[in-house]
């Protein structure tokens, strides 16, 4: 997992707290031991802020860590099918193929990552949204791809969309020309 900074750790809990809501969010991290206080906090930054604390931005082994990564994966599986699960993983495959075993780049297939990093964050944009998906693919990243993600976020994000089945994106040509 690579180490996100201080504002992608905020995203990825406002995101949290938008999809949940503050009350909720704050209930299932005192259920889990991460608080010590049982009052709420006023909004979802101050949270973030010790929550990023707590867990050293997911970096540290820490109840809040797990709470929050459980959360997270709550919310993405509770908007992912079967069915999208299995494009998903063939897409994550396409990732692992420009690594090494040790999940680093492999300097000549950078053009193929910058690819399949487009495809798999379209594929998740789709089940939810834009941020989520970029903050989805930097928590499940290596250290290296991660770094590689940042440098590129343009490319990957203006990446087209594959054309696998024709069928499936014959009526959507508006994503084509959104470059």
């Amino acid at each position: 997992m690579a180490h996100i900074t201080a504002r992608e750790f905020d995203t990825f809990i406002r995101l949290l707290t938008e999809h949940y809501g503050l009350n909720i969010v704050h209930e299932r991290l005192l259920k889990a031991n991460v608080l010590v206080s049982r009052k709420r906090p006023s909004g979802w930054q101050p949270l973030a802020s010790q929550l990023y604390q707590l867990s050293a931005g997911l970096r540290r082994d820490h109840p809040a860590r797990y709470a929050v990564e459980l959360l997270w994966q709550d919310m993405m599986s509770s908007q992912t099918g079967e069915d999208q699960q299995e494009t998903l993983d063939t897409l994550a495959e396409r990732i692992n193929d420009c690594l090494t075993e040790k999940f680093v780049v492999i300097p000549e297939k950078q053009t193929d990552l910058v690819s399949a990093l487009g495809a798999y964050q379209h594929a998740i944009a789709a089940l939810s949204t834009d941020e989520a998906a970029y903050t989805e693919i930097l928590l499940r990243a290596s250290t290296d791809v991660a770094t590689f993600l940042r440098k590129h976020k343009e490319e990957v994000l203006a990446a087209p969309v594959p054309a696998e089945n024709p069928a499936e994106n014959a009526d959507e040509p508006a994503q084509e020309e959104k470059k």
